[in-house]
């Protein structure tokens, strides 16, 4: 598109992905680092920051739940608490320069399938998408994992296409993608099912045996610093903890009042203009999900006829299954059950553990991608295939599989949020850039001078999510309960006696020592007891206004009030 020779095209589109992820990271930082942000909606982070505080040498009793966060973000941040820079900024840097590192990392995949201007539209989109935004340095691991996340894959697709030595980041990056946030393990699998679905899986395991067992031990070594950390410090390995809470409950066993608890299969795509863009954009999104959809039912109706027009040309001769001469006729039944099988994995989501729901997707894709295969190089010798996508089947069948195994896993989690759609993003953004990408080679007869007017659509889109970005931008404001919280911390500062609070991690990070957890919050006897017996000197509540037997009003900021005892 651009009248620059390759090499200048490339450098000059990667530049512009790197402006433009500067910029629009930076200007959130800045604007996170100057707005009290971490009131109502980000309590998490508290929890970051008292790990980090830890981390840094700052000891206090209590907060064993802290052990079992991920400690990679927080190790981060504590490398900026060491060198005094002990504030909420801190982490809202470390978290933040992961998005910069996002986009990046998504132009550079993206350009692994599609041209210049197709990954720089798909990173575009992957920077202005509402739902990331809405996370981008505030503290929050969501895309800090997936950066990590993206260049695990980018470096493991480049160890396979371009020099093997990628293996040797490739596995510590997924090591830190997953120390970062512990669902980030999908991401091995995936690394796996691309393996796979190359063509002579046998060949590849002995040609990439070596350098794979090498990145494997380069990410062994990467590990060891977390483990010893988690050794030396007698902190339980909280993945385990999490991975066997999550595979044991699903919606047949889960239970909220006496009653079962329904799962919603459909929540993300329910949720999906909204994780797109602004509501005052609704438009680009709309217009986004419709493009996705015509160009993912174009690719569907044009595999059916592929499918149909080799059948009848190739239906009566043979392939193999290894060394065993089969009929081709196999490979369609095959095809047919891998693509039943990625369906069950959804429809049963939270039915039973999510790794069988996992499991049964990996093996679906790996499945469709074998079959596919097969039937494909026995119809190139009849016909000229005319899939210009084939040669880009792997990474086709990987970036389907990264948003359907987080859509899958995040769909059987009975705990649901939009803030789990960042996961599926990367997949997401591919998937929109392939049906753009489809769109405009199907309609390239409508040019004037060489220029494809289809590209205007796409051009229109990033201009309206651009001005989404703005919308986000412009509308930042202050938490009131934050600015109240740090008021009554300044005024407990230097008082004695134990604190108690219903929001106890926000209070031990101002005072930067214990502050005890009230568990009946909501039952004024029963808090009174609970203060009682555990000697409380100071209370501090928020928006329940009690009347204590032992303990009266001595303090109120907004929406915090602090109860002394009589």
């Amino acid at each position: 598109m651009l009248n620059f020779d390759k090499k200048t095209e490339n450098k000059f589109t990667l530049a512009l992905v790197i402006i433009f992820a500067f910029v629009i990271t930076a200007s959130i930082i800045y604007l996170n680092s100057t707005h009290a942000i971490l009131g109502h909606s980000y309590r998490d982070v508290y929890f970051y920051l008292l790990e980090a505080l830890r981390m840094s040498g700052v000891n206090f009793d209590g907060y064993f739940f802290i052990n079992y966060f991920p400690p990679f973000l927080p190790f981060l941040t504590s490398i900026l608490f060491k060198l005094g820079f002990v504030s909420e900024s801190s982490i809202f840097i470390t978290s933040g320069i992961f998005f910069f590192i996002a986009i990046v990392g998504m132009f550079r995949i993206l350009r692994l399938r599609f041209n210049n201007f197709f990954a720089f539209f798909g990173a575009f989109l992957y920077g202005t998408l509402w739902i990331n935004l809405l996370w981008v340095g505030n503290g929050t691991l969501d895309i800090p994992f997936v950066a990590l996340m993206i260049w695990a894959l980018y470096f493991f697709i480049q160890g396979m296409e371009k020099n093997q030595k990628y293996f040797y980041l490739a596995f510590p990056f997924a090591v830190l993608c997953f120390f970062t946030k512990y669902v980030g393990a999908i991401i091995v699998g995936v690394m796996l099912l691309y393996f796979m679905s190359r063509t002579n899986i046998s060949k590849n395991i002995q040609k990439y045996f070596k350098n794979i067992v090498g990145g494997i031990i380069a990410g062994i070594i990467t590990s060891i610093p977390f483990f010893a950390y988690f050794f030396l410090n007698n902190i339980p390995l909280g993945f385990l903890n999490q991975a066997e809470d999550i595979s044991s409950t699903t919606s047949l066993t889960a239970s909220h009042g006496g009653k079962l608890i329904d799962n919603n299969l459909f929540y993300y795509f329910d949720g999906l203009i909204r994780n797109i863009s602004s509501i005052n954009n609704i438009i680009a999104a709309r217009l986004i999900l419709a493009i996705l959809v015509i160009g993912l039912v174009l690719v569907v109706l044009m595999l059916i006829y592929a499918l149909v027009d080799s059948f009848l040309k190739i239906k009566d001769s043979d392939s193999c299954i290894y060394k065993w001469s089969v009929s081709i006729k196999l490979f369609y039944v095959l095809l047919i059950l891998s693509v039943i099988m990625i369906a069950t994995s959804f429809f049963t989501a939270s039915m039973f553990s999510f790794v069988y729901s996992e499991l049964l997707l990996f093996s679906g894709l790996y499945l469709l991608a074998y079959s596919f295969t097969k039937i494909i190089i026995g119809y190139e010798h009849v016909d000229n295939i005319w899939l210009s996508s084939y040669p880009y089947l792997a990474i086709n069948i990987a970036m389907a599989g990264l948003f359907l195994s987080f859509l899958i896993f995040f769909t059987a989690h009975l705990t649901k949020t939009f803030r789990y759609f960042t996961s599926m993003a990367p997949g997401f953004v591919f998937l929109v850039t392939f049906s753009f990408e489809m769109l405009t080679n199907k309609m390239s007869f409508l040019k004037v001078k060489n220029f494809n007017l289809t590209y205007l659509v796409p051009i229109f889109i990033m201009c309206l999510m651009l001005f989404s970005a703005a919308d986000y931008l412009s509308d930042y404001y202050d938490d009131g309960l934050v600015i109240s919280e740090r008021q009554a911390a300044d005024w407990l500062n230097d008082k004695e006696g134990i604190i108690f609070s219903d929001r106890a991690p926000i209070y031990t990070w101002y005072l930067q020592k214990e502050v005890g957890y009230v568990k009946h919050a909501t039952d004024g006897n029963t808090t009174n007891q609970e203060l009682v017996d555990n000697n409380v000197t100071y209370y501090v509540a928020m928006t329940y206004k009690y009347n204590f037997t032992d303990y009266s009003t001595v303090k109120e900021f907004g929406d915090v009030v602090i109860y002394q005892k009589n």
